[in-house]
């Protein structure tokens, strides 16, 4: 007679030397057993190193880990469940009550609202525009403990210099953050330009298929062992093995994907920068040539642009009438998405951004460039269409 329930509860030991995978194992368990009782004790003593439970580390996870931290040039690196996740384990573990920080320009709206939420802890923030990177240092106080920026960063994709940033911060012994989601470890590497973290948020370029939620942190090791300790294992907003097993397997097709973006982009971006109907488009091809040159390998296809003289009823007109580019947020994955900064209740927030009320940010996926093309101008058409320009 079956014994059902043992069948179905009972532990297996794989015997992994019967087959040998190319794709890496999904290793989905939440805990791992020890082998005995001493096993148990030299592990928690610190004479013998083994996964444990899966929220402080994972074996598919390490494989992701390793990865990016090579591509990077960092020493080691941290999943995490989010984008968010990892920049609010960053922060919370490199700041302390009295300290102050510094985010510069248009970066992501929550990263902004998760720092400013840090007053209640007696973190003080300072949020600032500026169009020259030496500028930033007009803010530092004696509090000043970190720099958090993107280069390019969202919406206006400006760049900055991350040279200067680091020898001024290092000096200070300031700790500079940057979100290089944007560019991708193929396209910039900061730590090579001595930035001390770098963040990245999987769920975009990294995992590549719009399946995913996750983020990454890749630093030096007493770095990432502080925010290990404190921002991941504390807070648990651990990336899930299966979720990993997917980033790993975006990065099998990124060279080539970002390879095929870059040309899609600067195709566009020729076609659209003369056109009498966009007033302004953000991108590195287009501004900043010369910071571009420095750190960039390559430029992605997010970018920004702004219709000129919009109104609201231009905006929709605009967005219905566009059928290859989807109404999304995010972006990073294999479809081509676009955003506008106008909700229909935000122009002072927008104000505040020095947004205008035309902004678009638009990605560029997959698709053929000519598609593309004729989609966005074909919606511009029937946008302005009886507009005097």
């Amino acid at each position: 007679m079956k014994d059902i329930q043992n069948i179905c509860t009972s532990i297996e030991v794989n015997d992994q030397k019967m087959s040998n995978p190319v794709a890496p194992i999904i290793v989905q368990t939440s805990s791992f057993r020890f082998e005995n009782y001493q096993h148990y004790l030299d592990v928690n003593c610190g004479k013998e190193e083994m996964y444990s439970y899966t929220r402080d580390g994972n074996p598919t996870t390490a494989i992701l880990e390793e990865k990016i931290a090579a591509l990077e040039g960092g020493e080691k690196a941290r999943a995490f469940a989010s984008g968010m996740g990892a920049i609010s384990a960053t922060i919370f573990s490199l700041l302390k009550q009295g300290d102050h920080v510094i985010v510069v320009n248009t970066v992501y709206t929550s990263s902004v609202k998760v720092i400013q939420s840090l007053k209640k802890f007696g973190i003080e923030s300072s949020v600032i525009h500026v169009n020259e990177t030496q500028e930033i240092f007009d803010y530092v106080n004696e509090q000043t403990k970190m720099i958090y920026f993107e280069s390019p960063s969202s919406q206006k994709f400006e760049m900055l210099d991350l040279k200067q940033i680091s020898n001024f911060a290092r000096k200070r012994n300031i700790y500079t953050v940057i979100d290089n989601t944007w560019s991708t470890p193929l396209f910039q590497n900061p730590l090579n330009h001595g930035i001390d973290v770098v963040i990245h948020s999987c769920s975009k370029y990294i995992g590549g298929h719009s399946d995913i939620v996750g983020g990454i942190v890749v630093a030096n090791k007493e770095i990432v062992k502080t925010i290990d300790e404190y921002g991941a294992v504390l807070l648990g907003a651990s990336l899930s093995p299966h979720d990993a097993w997917l980033a790993i397997r975006g990065l099998r097709t990124l060279p080539i994907r970002m390879k095929s973006q870059q040309e899609t982009i600067i195709k566009v971006l020729d076609c659209l920068k003369n056109d009498s109907r966009i007033k302004k488009i953000y991108h590195p091809y287009i501004q900043q040539k010369e910071l571009a040159s420095t750190y960039l390998n390559g430029y992605s296809s997010l970018f920004g642009m702004v219709l000129d003289n919009a109104t609201p009823q231009i905006i929709e007109r605009f967005v219905n009438h566009l059928h290859v580019l989807s109404l999304a947020y995010s972006w990073g994955g294999f479809e081509s998405l676009i955003l506008t900064a106008f909700k229909g209740n935000n122009e002072e927030e927008m104000k505040k951004r020095g947004l205008d009320l035309g902004h678009f940010r638009v990605y560029l996926g997959l698709e053929d460039s000519n598609l593309l093309i004729n989609d966005i101008l074909s919606a511009l058409d029937y946008a302005y269409e009886g507009e005097e320009i």
